[in-house]
Formats: C-alpha cells, sequence, structure tokens
C-alpha cells in the first residue's frame, strides 16, 4: 500500500508527521487528512491573524498532493 505523510497547520503553527502513514489510495488519505481537520477543529477554530488550519498531504517521497483547509470568516453587516 501507498505511504502517504502529514503536516498539520494549526493555531500554535505548522508541525510535520515523521510518521507514514498506509493507504489503499490517494482518495482514502485524503478522507483522514479531512477526518484529522474536522477533529483539530473541535479543539478550537481558527484564530487571527490567519483564521485559518489546513492538513496538507504528502506522497513517501514527500511531494505534496493536497492540501485540505478550514478558513474562518467573519462578514460584517
Amino acid at each position: 500500500m501507498p505511504k502517504f505523510y502529514f503536516q498539520l497547520f494549526d493555531r500554535d503553527g505548522a508541525g510535520t508527521t515523521e510518521t507514514a502513514y498506509e493507504f489503499e489510495s490517494i482518495e482514502a488519505a485524503k478522507a483522514e487528512a479531512r477526518r484529522v481537520l474536522a477533529e483539530m477543529a473541535t479543539e478550537g477554530l481558527p484564530a487571527a491573524p490567519l483564521n485559518m488550519m489546513s492538513v496538507e498531504l504528502f506522497d513517501e517521497s514527500r511531494r505534496p498532493l493536497a492540501e485540505i483547509r478550514l478558513i474562518l470568516e467573519e462578514i460584517a453587516k
């Protein structure tokens, strides 16, 4: 099975996982990235100045494949 790495960016900044995770496909790895992002959001929504948190997905050669983001936007009325 292919191996993937995740880089998390939350309110504390970026953190890279050194552990490779095996998934059957890139779609399965993306689904896990979405699940991880949702779990991160339960610990607190993004804050200023970026108002964003993300999970970036890399292949086993550490080439970027996708980034899943959660952006908090306030719209004045």
